[in-house]
């Protein structure tokens, strides 16, 4: 079991690392174009907030890798599209455990490679918990992020607000999320003239995906994603219990 969860966590860390390096054409910003570059880049970290509507649960615990994909750089996003960028995405890890008398889980992720890296974290707190009598209500949680992102052309944060449903049904758990991602950039050793010149733009996220579990304890994920009106996909692995 463990070589399957290892050979799952590197297929997904490797699908998106791939097409994570054109972040490094952000040395040709101006001021024009940080805001768009920005919104694709916080909807990746929205998109690996969460994978169902349902918490974890004192004293569960839960660790495991995601990977967010945008299909193509958005319209006005000229960074990435001048550099003739298509796919591209994100890998992140994440641990989460379940709080005592709160009820919240609280989460940590991050990653980092090639002189980008982020670090972060944020809670979980559940709205309707199905049991087991009530397994055909669904889960409904909702979750709020904070992400601190830093490389060699720009420094900024994240911010994301997350409400997600799900069906906890044996095997197949189907699950909807929307969310809100709040993203700041600030321009550093691109020029004099430009270093210090920052952008922040907020915008919406929508979810439809299905977490299967083959194995006690392991799920495995995937999701279609609205990502600030971009198409989107997420994909994950991981353990809980």
């Amino acid at each position: 079991m463990k070589k399957s969860i290892i050979s799952l966590c590197l297929v997904t860390v490797m699908s998106a690392g791939v097409m994570a390096n054109p972040f490094s054409d952000f040395k040709n910003a101006t001021a024009n174009t940080i805001k768009p570059f920005a919104a694709d880049l916080g909807g990746l970290f929205g998109a690996t907030d969460f994978n169902s509507g349902r918490s974890l649960g004192f004293p569960g615990f839960e660790a495991g890798v995601d990977a967010a994909i945008q299909a193509k750089p958005s319209s006005d996003n000229t960074i990435l599209r001048t550099a003739k960028v298509n796919a591209f995405g994100l890998p992140m890890a994440h641990v989460g455990a379940a709080l005592p008398i709160i009820g919240a889980d609280v989460m940590l992720r991050g990653v980092g490679y090639s002189g980008f890296s982020v670090v972060g974290g944020g809670l979980r707190y559940p709205v309707i918990h199905s049991g087991t009598l009530t397994k055909f209500i669904p889960d409904v949680s909702v979750s709020a992020f904070y992400d601190s992102i830093s490389y060699k052309y720009f420094t900024g944060s994240h911010m994301s607000f997350d409400a997600a449903a799900s069906f906890d049904i044996p095997v197949i758990k189907p699950f909807v999320g929307v969310g809100i991602d709040r993203t700041k950039l600030e321009i550093k050793g691109v020029s004099a003239l430009l270093n210090g010149t920052s952008g922040t733009i907020s915008k919406p996220r929508f979810t439809l995906g299905v977490r299967l579990s083959p194995l006690p304890l392991v799920y495995v994920y995937g999701a279609y994603n609205m990502l600030h009106g971009q198409t989107g996909y997420t994909i994950g692995a991981g353990v809980k219990f």
